[in-house]
């Protein structure tokens, strides 16, 4: 009995689909390996897909919410495990942006964004922990804190900005506690308060200015009041 060209059309569709299937979510010594697609479970949606080579994932991983929308998408730089990601909120924007350079290790730069795709933070990471330039953004775009974290803490001098990009704040840093001195500013650029901390508390003298001129006199030790004066 002769074979229709329409069964022969099927026929191939049936093996191109189960090629397909075959091809996909294999293993190689107990290993995955070759292009994966993985799904919610009790789900049609996808939860991610790429490929592996031997257990380690190789060029474009695409993670999705379990809405279907885009949840990250990650470039690996060969088999270093080395990748760049982009994440995205469940309405598509983007909301952050950097470098792995490991399994959960961030590093190097990564830019954090608002549901608006603002620019929210600048953050250095070395070794998963946060460690170099530490920058916040106001939404117009304007700075509002710029400083240095070292191993998770802020460290050195950090400086507080207005919306307006006026300086409002000088402030030393030493593993996260205030420490050394701090500076405020008034609406006119001039000192409105100066004085220094040690470790997290007030010591010595603290100044208070009005218009330019000191107005009040105030000491510390270790953060207690012992004077004050009025100028």
């Amino acid at each position: 009995m002769k074979t229709g060209p329409w069964r022969i059309f099927l026929t191939l569709l049936v093996l191109l689909g189960g090629m397909q299937a075959w091809a996909q979510n294999q293993t190689l010594d107990g290993k995955k390996h070759g292009p994966w697609k993985v799904r919610y479970e009790g789900s049609t949606v996808l939860r991610y897909e790429g490929t592996f080579d031997r257990g380690i994932p190789v060029g474009t991983f695409t993670h999705y919410h379990p809405n279907g929308t885009k949840r990250a998408v990650m470039v690996f730089r060969g088999q270093t495990q080395v990748c760049y990601v982009q994440e995205y909120a469940e309405n598509n924007v983007r909301i952050a942006e950097g470098k792995y350079s490991a399994p959960g290790v961030k590093d190097s730069t990564w830019r954090v964004y608002d549901l608006n795709g603002k620019l929210l933070n600048i953050e250095t990471y070395a070794g998963g922990a946060l460690d170099g330039v530490y920058q916040t953004f106001y939404p117009n775009g304007k700075v509002v804190e710029t400083g240095t974290m070292r191993a998770d803490a802020k460290t050195g001098t950090w400086i507080r900005f207005t919306e307006t990009g006026d300086k409002l704040r000088s402030a030393e840093y030493q593993d996260d506690l205030p420490h050394g001195l701090w500076v405020e500013y008034d609406e006119t650029g001039r000192i409105a308060l100066r004085g220094e901390y040690q470790l997290g508390l007030r010591e010595g003298k603290w100044l208070e200015f009005s218009e330019g001129k000191a107005s009040k006199g105030t000491w510390y030790h270790e953060g207690r009041i012992t004077k004050e004066v009025e100028y």
